[in-house]
């Protein structure tokens, strides 16, 4: 990576002291400034680096299925669900980093088991009722004023 600018000096220095710390962050600012890079950039300097790397759009995903999508879900929990259930992107991301991008766009009911996650580092799937802990960090990002939105 080639920087030309002081500011993103900074921002390249911050995000390597951040990773060395078991931490959830929070990078905010406009579409298309590189907040998924810096995603990237901060798990592979972290220690989770040789965990999986799980980036889910929280916008693309239909609000009907975000939460089943995100925490998985156990067989029988709706019509059309896996007769063995499904892991969600928490679980998949065990012992890495799951990247929450545009994380403004979560439907409130899903914002409460985030926070549980964040909280206690624990899931638990869709009609399901065994609390999973869950190695995980969270990275998210937003382009949106999340303190206006509060």
């Amino acid at each position: 990576m080639v920087i030309r600018n002081e500011a993103m000096h900074q921002v390249f220095d911050r995000d390597i002291k951040v990773a060395q710390v078991d931490s959830t962050v929070m990078i905010q600012g406009e579409s298309g400034v590189g907040k998924g890079f810096f995603a990237k950039l901060i798990h592979r300097a972290s220690k989770c680096k040789d965990g999986p790397f799980i980036r889910v759009d929280c916008g693309a995903i239909p609000e009907s299925l975000i939460e089943s999508e995100l925490f998985g879900y156990e067989k029988g929990a709706f019509t059309g669900a896996r007769s063995k259930g499904k892991p969600g992107h928490f679980e998949i991301a065990e012992g890495g980093t799951l990247f929450l991008d545009e994380i403004g766009d979560l439907p409130i009911n899903v914002q409460i088991k985030l926070l549980r996650f964040l909280e206690e580092n624990e899931v638990v799937r869709v009609g399901g009722t065994i609390t999973r802990k869950i190695n995980t960090r969270v990275i998210s990002a937003s382009n949106q004023g999340l303190k206006e939105m509060v």
